[in-house]
């Protein structure tokens, strides 16, 4: 076979169409020396690199795309020579998208080719993360920084879709190929590039390249002092405007970028604040909040620093271990602050549509911050997301929920926050085993999010597959740190499994708990209720409706509560939050059962 395979190496080598590509045919025959002397581990970007296209050992496959370029050239020329002069070959080398190892195929019909999948829309574009160049590892906020604000500003193009930055930072520090992640998010084009920062100097590579073939539509450099990077981000996005001749609206003077501020020490502590927001945990919040003050110390007129510190609170009091009355304080100080100061600020308008709709139950004013929102940016993923599953699917109106989280899956296809929301709302749905399907897709994605076992015990819990949802909140528990809402919904489950000792055992923890942190009302009650101690669940969730602790929204979507919608209590708390009042007639139609499951919604 080896002997076979070097003789139609050669004569590939000799045919026209590569007999005049010297870098190709180098590629082809490395790759397959390798891999017949049993050395594939050294057919992995870095190697190519060097070895093929001479590059230096400093050499860093995120800065430059030669090995994937090349890759992609290689295979549409051996497919060109399969289809000319190699077309009676029996013996076939061909190398699968996304991998440097070559296959060889030998006799019978050569593999079957796939139809090409529809182009994607060329006004489509993906900002991979921005690599870090500088001597400071710690600088990685800013490079971070850099790539959400170019999707930030992109999104305002209408007509262009731009993937969100929660999924494009699922790319961050792996290696990946341009044409894969073209197919994957269905984008046109890809932008990636680096940032080396140096005392008041920065340094800003960017290439904007087609997915398809690899080919480059564009490549610049800045170098700069730092108080000229926002105009660099203006030019940017511009010239990926340009390159991509999608029209603006509203006419070429429209600024894309808006300075955040003129202070540099307080806009470097604000990308620090919206790093740790987005590792959406307890402690990367409490982080945030706390650069996002640094920040507004520094400038006091610092607009999203303000609306930063809204949407930590807010998240805060999702998670439940902030009292309610303190985010609710806090949110709407900071976020009217935020538009006092910038009457544009999209993200402001989210936490004041959660202390509409959680902390006063103005269903309609909350309503109009959403909408607000999706007016100043309607590529803003997360609005949607949240407008989705915190209001509408609450007020029953899941056809516009659904709506509303596919167009921010669309947007944001990556993103475990937005996946996590999609499954919720299946779960109102009662579709559990697509609930179940999408979470084991995220499991792919990220094996340690903890939301993600939440939602699968869920279903698994509705199912009444009680073991099962035992074992994944055991895991979801670990993972949030003990989160006291987590630790609820395993005792939850461990009641409706018959296993009171371990429920009861799990309660008496939680109270201890709430001596020195809080605990929602919510959670306790959900406990009751699978003990089936249905007067105390109640007692408890009429403290959580005076409280106005936020998972009460979910009464009268959720199948948590299908066990009580026949009690004239259920009723009267419905109205006393302005939820719908056909439950009962919803849950019977779509044939919900009466017995207590899963977990309320956080």
């Amino acid at each position: 076979m080896q002997a076979a395979v070097l003789e139609h190496l050669t004569k590939i080598l000799a045919s026209k169409a590569f007999v005049k590509s010297d870098r190709l045919s180098r590629f082809l025959r490395f790759a397959v020396e390798q891999a017949l002397a049993g050395r594939e581990d050294q057919l992995k970007e870095y190697v190519i690199g060097v070895e093929v296209f001479d590059r230096s050992a400093t050499y860093d496959p995120r800065i430059d795309p030669i090995v994937r370029v090349e890759a992609r050239r290689l295979r549409a020329k051996l497919c060109r020579y399969y289809e000319t002069d190699g077309r009676g070959d029996r013996l076939r080398i061909e190398f699968p998208t996304g991998a440097y190892v070559p296959r060889f195929h030998h006799g019978g019909e050569p593999p079957p080719v796939e139809a090409p999948a529809p182009s994607p829309d060329p006004a489509t574009i993906v900002v991979l993360p921005f690599a870090n160049l500088s001597s400071d590892p710690e600088n990685e906020y800013f490079s971070d920084g850099l790539t959400e604000e170019l999707i930030h500003a992109l999104t305002k193009v209408e007509r262009l879709r731009v993937v969100a930055a929660s999924s494009v930072m699922q790319f961050k520090g792996k290696p990946y190929d341009i044409r894969q992640i073209g197919e994957r998010l269905k984008v046109c084009s890809v932008l990636e590039g680096s940032v080396r920062k140096a005392g008041s100097r920065v340094r800003i590579t960017v290439q904007l390249i087609h997915a398809a073939d690899g080919r480059y539509l564009w490549t610049e450099t800045y170098d700069r002092e730092m108080q000229d990077l926002f105009a660099i981000q203006e030019e940017i996005a511009r010239a990926i405007v340009a390159a991509l001749r999608v029209q603006l609206v509203g006419g070429p003077s429209r600024p894309l970028v808006r300075p955040s501020g003129q202070n540099l020490e307080a806009y470097n502590l604000y990308l620090k604040g919206r790093q740790q927001y987005n590792l959406r945990t307890e402690e990367g919040m409490h982080r945030s909040i706390d650069f996002y003050r640094r920040a507004i110390d520094v400038d006091p007129e610092f607009a999203r620093a303000y609306a930063g510190i809204a949407l930590s609170m807010e998240a805060l009091g999702t998670y439940g271990v902030i009292p309610p009355n303190e985010v609710k304080e806090k949110c709407r100080a900071s976020a009217w602050r935020a538009l006092q100061l910038d009457p544009t600020l999209a993200e402001a308008h989210l936490p004041l549509a959660a202390v509409c709709a959680v902390y006063e139950y103005n269903w309609e004013e909350a309503e109009s911050h959403y909408r607000r929102a999706l007016e100043l940016n309607p590529g803003y993923a997360e609005a949607r997301c949240f407008y989705a599953c915190d209001f509408l699917a609450q007020l029953g109106r899941l056809d516009e929920a659904f709506a509303q989280i596919h167009k921010a899956l669309e947007m944001d296809p990556l993103s475990l926050v937005t996946s996590y929301h999609y499954v919720t709302l299946l779960i109102s749905r009662r579709d559990y085993d697509q609930a179940i399907e999408q979470c084991r897709r995220m499991l792919d994605l990220d094996p340690d999010y903890y939301k993600t076992y939440m939602g699968l015990g869920r279903a698994y819990t509705q199912k009444g597959m009680y073991g099962a949802a035992i074992e994944t909140f055991q895991r979801a528990r670990v993972l949030s740190g003990g989160l006291p809402y987590v630790t609820a919904v395993l005792a939850h489950a461990y009641a409706l499994a018959g296993l009171r000792t371990e429920a009861e055992q799990l309660r008496r923890e939680l109270v201890r708990i709430s001596r020195w942190r809080y605990v929602q009302s919510t959670s306790l009650a959900l406990i009751a209720l699978g003990l089936g101690e249905l007067d105390r669940a109640f007692e408890l969730l009429e403290k959580a409706v005076a409280d106005r602790e936020s998972p009460v929204l979910w009464l009268a979507a959720y199948p948590t509560y299908d066990a009580l919608r026949s009690d004239p209590r259920y009723q009267v708390l419905l109205r006393r939050i302005g939820l719908p009042q056909a439950g009962a007639a919803a849950g019977a139609s779509a044939g919900i059962s009466a017995s207590p499951s899963a977990a309320a919604v956080n």
